[in-house]
């Protein structure tokens, strides 16, 4: 064999190696979905805490801008948690807010409803608040208590309030993940502004009263399961899965039910306040990888 042909051989094998690294990288990195492996901690986390993770959901309060860099650097996209239709009496704009007018409480948080007919209580959140998640370099938003404003309470009326501040999150941040939590009735409204939606208690429930985890019967299961099928198939979005369980016979029995959906799902205490060591198994159907 000619050295020229050696050459040209050994050529071929580098080319082919440099080829394989670079379509394995591009594998892991850039084609992962950042929906793909979720946790949501309201409690302070470490960087090293989430590692496996796509993404994150975080109270933001809680850390620097370079806190928040740290986790990115593990590869995790990291969401800003913003409550948009109720404020606790510990968030620093709830004297603010006070001025708007509240329109009763929440009787399983105790987080007091907004009166978002109120221009200046709108701008609040979107002027004050806002600003002081996204400039700290998160990489989206997660906007919550969408629901205040749904069909079945005294609160209906400011459905379109409820629209108007989504969309114009979105107009000052194109760029950022937006997720909603639950809010399925005003996705027909919605849905071209946010990048993926949340939804709770599938397989499993907190009962505020009793102060008791449960998980589903058969029959409220799959009603809820078909609710989030009928949602998920007529939006074009991702679907995100939120249940609550402690005990392990529990967990195992959600996790059953959860693996068949083909959604990435996180499991944890209703207090949110925990984030697991990272298990595919535990986390999200693996077939979201």
């Amino acid at each position: 064999m000619s050295w020229i042909l050696v050459f040209k051989l050994m050529l071929i094998s580098l080319v082919t190696l440099v080829s394989c690294k670079s379509s394995i990288e591009v594998t892991h990195s850039e084609n992962r979905s950042p929906f793909s492996a979720f946790g949501v901690s309201y409690a302070k986390i470490t960087p090293e805490q989430v590692e496996g993770y796509s993404m994150v959901i975080i109270e933001s309060d809680f850390y620097s801008k370079a806190e928040i860099a740290q986790m990115k650097s593990k590869g995790t996209k990291v969401l800003a948690y913003i409550s948009l239709g109720e404020v606790d009496t510990n968030r620093w704009y709830y004297p603010k807010l006070m001025e708007g007018g509240f329109l009763g409480k929440n009787k399983n948080w105790g987080s007091s409803f907004l009166n978002l007919e109120d221009s200046l209580t709108r701008s609040i959140l979107i002027d004050q608040v806002l600003p002081e998640l996204t400039k700290k370099g998160v990489d989206g938003i997660f906007m919550d208590t969408i629901d205040s404003v749904s069909p079945y309470t005294s609160r209906s009326s400011l459905a379109s309030y409820m629209v108007e501040m989504i969309r114009e999150i979105r107009k000052r941040n194109p760029d950022l993940l937006l997720v909603q939590n639950a809010g399925l009735f005003l996705l027909e409204d919605t849905s071209e502004y946010i990048d993926g939606v949340l939804m709770e208690d599938i397989a499993s429930g907190y009962n505020f009263e009793q102060g008791e985890y449960f998980v589903k019967d058969d029959i409220s299961y799959h009603e809820r399961l078909s609710l989030l099928r009928s949602y998920s198939t007529r939006f074009d979005l991702p679907f995100l899965v939120l249940d609550f369980a402690i005990e392990a016979a529990a967990i195992n029995k959600v996790q059953s039910r959860l693996d068949t959906l083909g959604m990435p799902y996180f499991i944890s205490n209703i207090e949110l306040s925990t984030l697991p060591v990272y298990s595919s198994r535990a986390m999200l159907n693996p077939g979201m990888n």
